[in-house]
Formats: structure tokens, sequence, C-alpha cells
């Protein structure tokens, strides 16, 4: 299965470019099992929509990758929900998964804060409620050291869960 991905390149002065690459259930659940996930695990990372992006800080200051600043929304206009690390951290206690699986699976999520400097990446997956159709991506970021900077926004539209049904 071929998944789409998007792409955003923002203005020169901002130095910002935007990867999303949402993965397929199949995709989720071989690189869990893979690295010995329970099959309980597998079953709730598969009912999950996991958008991997990658940012690239290419501008001359610090730009804040903040979640929380972070809106996905359906075509409807209504708010796709994020599944968080509060989320995944009480469900893995209920399901009883292992801490290595649950230490994995924070290194493979997007950071909720994290300053990036000039010249510098980060990437991971971002957790959805999976939305039936499609949404956009309207990601903003505080510039400067003490976020004292102009605001950057960038979006991404027709963005997709792949295995799900498209309206």
């Amino acid at each position: 299965m071929i998944v789409p991905a998007a792409t955003a390149d923002t203005d020169k002065d901002s130095g910002i470019k935007l990867h999303t690459s949402p993965r397929s259930p199949e995709q989720i659940a071989a690189f869990y099992e893979a690295r010995g996930f329970p099959n309980t695990a597998i079953e709730a990372l598969t009912q999950t929509c996991f958008v991997t992006v990658s940012f690239h800080n290419r501008s001359g200051d610090v730009v804040w990758l903040e979640l929380s600043r972070w809106r996905f929304v359906d075509e409807h206009g209504r708010e796709v929900k994020r599944r968080n690390r509060a989320y995944w951290n009480a469900l893995w206690e209920k399901l009883g998964v292992p801490m290595a699986n649950r230490a994995t699976f924070g290194w493979t999520q997007l950071p909720e804060v994290r300053d990036l400097r000039p010249s510098e990446p980060v990437g991971g997956n971002v957790a959805l409620l999976p939305p039936s159709g499609r949404f956009r991506l309207e990601a903003r970021f505080a510039t400067g050291a003490h976020k004292q900077g102009k605001e950057i926004i960038v979006i991404l539209d027709d963005l997709s869960c792949p295995g799900r049904e498209i309206k």
C-alpha cells in the first residue's frame, strides 16, 4: 500500500520544513510486533491513526515544537483528538504492557515540547483518534530563545489515515 505524504516549506524567512507520512494499521502492527509488543497493545495501536512527522529547523533562530499548539481538524471543522502520552501511559498500565515496550513506544513519539536550534531536525509519531475522512494539520511554532519571536504557522491539508474509510 502506498501511503501519501505531505510536505510544507514555509517562506524563506521562517526556514521550517515539515513532512508528514500517515501510517497504515498494518505498518504500525508490523513495527511494534517486531519489537515484542503484546497482542493487546498491538490491537490498541492499530485502532489509532499514527502520523509520522519530520521537522527541520532551517532558520537561524530557535524554533519551539509544542504539540499542545498543534491542531488537527477534520473536513467539517471539528477537532481531531490527539492521543497524548498520558493517554498511552494509562492504557499501558491497564493492559500490563512491560516497561521495555513502554520505553520503546515513548522513543517513537514526537516530543511534546522541544526547542530546536538552527539546522536541528526532529521526528516521531503523533497519535490521533482516527477521523473517518480527510483532515488538516495546523502547526504553530514560537520562535526565539525565550519564545519572543514571530509565530510561524504551517498548514498541511488533505491528510488521511490509511486503512480508514474516506468519505
